[in-house]
């Protein structure tokens, strides 16, 4: 590192410490305390330049600026950005980042340790170091200045503060990486917190440990890799969380579909210069696009269920939706595309180039019935579909309107792929999220039209 380098990061530390003393007599007192760790933090990580750059140092203080200033102004409104979240946030950048880069060190200097167990060990490291001495210092926080919550809660949020953490460490980013890392962490929880939401120690850990188990499994069978492993893993606690064990089969289906039938005539795929990339591996990018939707209507569930209990089914039969779409198109693009005619295009059906977005085959359309059938009678199999049916039609009716929406939302998928994608107005990751929203909505929609008449 240059001379200039280090002078610069010490005016940037001198500065943001001289800031700190001017504003430290108009804050609460409960602030100096924090950025006592804070500052022995930074002061901790100057050893380990070659291992967290200093360059960081400056995005690192600028994070705890932003959620100090954040936290300060809100307390003067009727919202609120907690302490302990600012505390929790920098000991899961830190405390976690150093146990990553501590297991990469160790790592490179065993030659038998495989670069995917050593990346994937590191991630783990960062998550389960970083969220245990968040919890500690969020707890120490909450019991002095006497804010009611559990430590359960608490362990909740630093444990999805810690998978976050991980999962943008693992995205490559020319931002400053405490930066993005403290202030996307902090958010998350924040997030969370305001749910208010009781979560049981041992169902966490148990949601958790599922959840990284399956994602690891798909990670090692180069089905996916570290950020989509880690990706999986947050869909996982959280959808376990808000709902069951159950919701999360549903949804690991459609993983388990997918990266089965990408492997499908690969090679024949390849050659027609169709085959997805990376060898068939998926991303974060592709695991969120295809699932945030599902999440989100998993956690208001979760959420509101109880307190309106009419809309409960209605959430329900729209993740099964956006799940349907998704297995569906997955599918019919792994599958269909093996299809040995020419595609039509969706909004001419004219014949068009295997690969053409918004091409369609009646191969790709019967495996997208399959796919949405094949979520519909799993959800019915696994009872997360729990309505007390008036008889055996209705059974046939919630498989119709889940099947419906996914073969609706697939073809709305296309029509997105035909039109606004081949404009570059869409990415394929945007039409994926686009398409499982429609599909959400048609299944959803179906139920709330038929509920009153069959159902």
């Amino acid at each position: 590192m240059s001379m200039d380098s280090v002078n610069n990061t010490h005016t940037v530390f001198f500065m943001f410490v001289m800031l700190i003393a001017v504003l430290l007599p108009f804050v609460p007192a409960q602030y100096p305390a924090l950025l006592f760790f804070a500052i022995t933090l930074i002061l901790a990580l100057k050893p380990h330049q070659k291992i967290v750059p200093a360059s960081s140092l400056w995005g690192f203080s600028f994070a705890i600026f932003i959620m100090s200033l954040l936290s300060v102004i809100l307390g003067y409104t009727g919202y609120e950005f907690p302490i302990y979240i600012l505390g929790a946030s920098i000991f899961i950048t830190t405390v976690g980042g150093l146990a990553a880069a501590y297991v990469r060190k160790r790592g490179v200097k065993k030659p038998n340790l495989d670069s995917k167990f050593i990346s994937a060990t590191s991630s783990i490291a960062l998550i389960l170091f970083g969220a245990l001495s968040a919890c500690a210092v969020a707890y120490w926080t909450t019991a002095w200045m006497y804010i009611p919550i559990s430590l359960s809660q608490l362990f909740f949020l630093t444990l999805i503060g810690g998978v976050t953490c991980a999962l943008l460490e693992s995205i490559p980013s020319r931002a400053d990486k405490y930066l993005t890392l403290m202030l996307g962490t902090g958010m998350v929880m924040w997030l969370f917190a305001s749910f208010g939401y009781y979560v049981n120690f041992s169902h966490l850990s148990a949601a958790f440990i599922f959840s990284l188990f399956l994602a690891y499994l798909a990670y090692r069978m180069d089905v996916a890799d570290v950020s989509a492993m880690l990706a999986a893993t947050l869909l996982g606690v959280l959808i376990i969380v808000f709902t069951n064990m159950n919701w999360y089969l549903i949804l690991i289906t459609f993983f388990l579909l997918g990266g089965a039938f990408t492997k499908y005539r690969y090679n024949y795929k390849v050659m027609r210069g169709i085959a997805q990339g990376k060898g068939g591996v998926r991303s974060y990018e592709n695991v969120l696009s295809n699932s945030i939707t599902a999440l989100i209507l998993a956690v208001a569930y979760g959420v509101y269920h109880e307190l309106y209990p009419a809309l409960a089914p209605v959430l329900l039969f729209a993740y099964l939706g956006a799940v349907a779409t998704a297995t569906g198109d997955t599918l019919a693009s792994e599958i269909g595309e093996t299809n040995r005619g020419k595609p039509i295009l969706i909004t001419t059906f004219k014949p068009v180039k295997p690969g053409t977005d918004g091409g369609i085959s009646w191969l790709g359309e019967s495996v997208s019935l399959g796919g949405s059938a094949a979520i519909a009678i799993l959800a019915l199999v696994l009872g997360v579909i729990d309505i007390n049916p008036d008889s055996v039609v209705t059974y046939f009716v919630w498989l119709v309107i889940v099947i419906f929406g996914g073969f609706a939302g697939t073809n709305f998928d296309s029509l997105l792929g035909a039109t606004l994608q081949q404009k570059g107005w869409l990415s394929n990751s945007g039409v994926n999220l686009v398409a499982t929203i429609g599909g959400a909505f048609i299944s959803g929609a179906a139920y709330y039209v038929l509920c009153g008449h069959v159902v």
